[in-house]
């Protein structure tokens, strides 16, 4: 979306997950329409839950003050109830052309007849996160005029995932942190990539690989830590879809990038995960989901097998029982596979 001082127009109604993309779009919106000295008089900020359409129009055709142009922005506009937001439905016809009317919202929804007319006037922008993320670091870091290693920079989508805004404030404590020097993946696992992190990073690695020592030395390191043990088993769940959602994946003749986006990886991790639920097939896949739940009811008080369960040292052998299920359903898989 490209945003010109000479070339605004009246409405804006921006989409997007990506808290980032949204805050970077309105910056450049109202930068460009309103001068920073003037917007006590010509900026309006309205939350879409609890707003009502008069007041909403009410504001995008008051007349700027000592400007050419003022800019309401609707804040979360899908929270606005459907009567109410059906309402500005005639203003994208009309709208005022001194105001800059910018709405935004996470999720789109063209059963709503105001989504559906914003994209038929193409005044909606559907903002969406990029495909490589590993591109959009070191494109970020060049913006900044920041040196990054390549393998630095998949460590940090790696240990932080698709979350932009993280990924952004991220970048910018490690260009803080390396003092002027290039990033490096030291720099990533001081600063960024926690103890927590690496350790559930290495237990879902080492049980996709059938590492048994590694997975327990995993277990270990993060009930030293008092961690979560519903945490960790979500985060097991999470790796056991991965697998899943790569197998699927491949049987529909995805495409890596598209499997990327299926799995919720970066594009880089795809391969090592392939390798992973290949080893696994379909049926310990479902098995090792079935005893991830069982797990999770247990630690959570429901069923039969809570009563065994305490805290503290019984977390860790519930834990241990898990992986040794899970490294067992992956052998004996690749057993008759092979």
């Amino acid at each position: 979306m490209e945003v010109r001082a000479d070339k605004l127009e009246p409405v804006y109604v921006l989409a997007s997950a990506e808290p980032l993309l949204v805050d970077r779009a309105l910056a450049a919106l109202r930068d460009a329409a309103v001068p920073e000295a003037l917007r006590a008089f010509n900026y309006d900020v309205v939350e879409g839950r609890g707003a009502t359409a008069a007041r909403v129009l009410g504001l995008a055709r008051t007349v700027p003050m000592m400007a050419p142009r003022r800019m309401v922005l609707v804040r979360d506009v899908g929270a606005m109830s459907a009567a109410e937001l059906a309402g500005l439905v005639e203003y994208l016809d009309d709208p005022c052309p001194s105001t800059v009317l910018c709405a935004t919202t996470a999720k789109v929804d063209r059963r709503l007849k105001f989504f559906a007319a914003a994209g038929k006037k193409k005044v909606l922008h559907e903002l969406s996160a990029p495909r490589d993320l590993a591109g959009w670091v070191s494109g970020e870091a060049r913006r900044r005029g920041v040196a990054i290693r390549p393998d630095a920079v998949r460590r940090l989508v790696e240990a932080v995932g698709a979350d932009l805004a993280r990924l952004d404030i991220s970048l910018e404590q490690l260009s803080l942190y390396a003092g002027g020097e290039a990033i490096t993946p030291d720099h990533v696992e001081d600063l960024v990539a926690d103890t927590r992190e690496r350790s559930v990073f290495e237990l879902s690695d080492a049980i996709g690989a059938g590492d048994r020592p590694r997975a327990l030395a995993a277990v270990a390191s993060l009930m030293d830590q008092r961690q979560s043990a519903i945490g960790v088993v979500a985060m097991l769940a999470r790796h056991v879809r991965q697998m899943s959602a790569y197998r699927s994946g491949r049987q529909a003749g995805m495409p890596k990038q598209e499997l990327a986006r299926a799995m919720g990886v970066p594009p880089f991790v795809v391969d090592k995960v392939g390798r992973q639920a290949e080893r696994f097939g379909d049926a310990a896949l479902d098995r090792a989901v079935a005893a991830l739940a069982v797990a999770d009811r247990a630690l959570k008080g429901e069923g039969a097998s809570q009563k065994v369960l305490g805290r503290g040292l019984s977390e860790r052998v519930l834990l241990e029982q898990v992986v040794h299920r899970l490294v067992d359903l992956g052998a004996k898989s690749a057993a008759r596979r092979g």
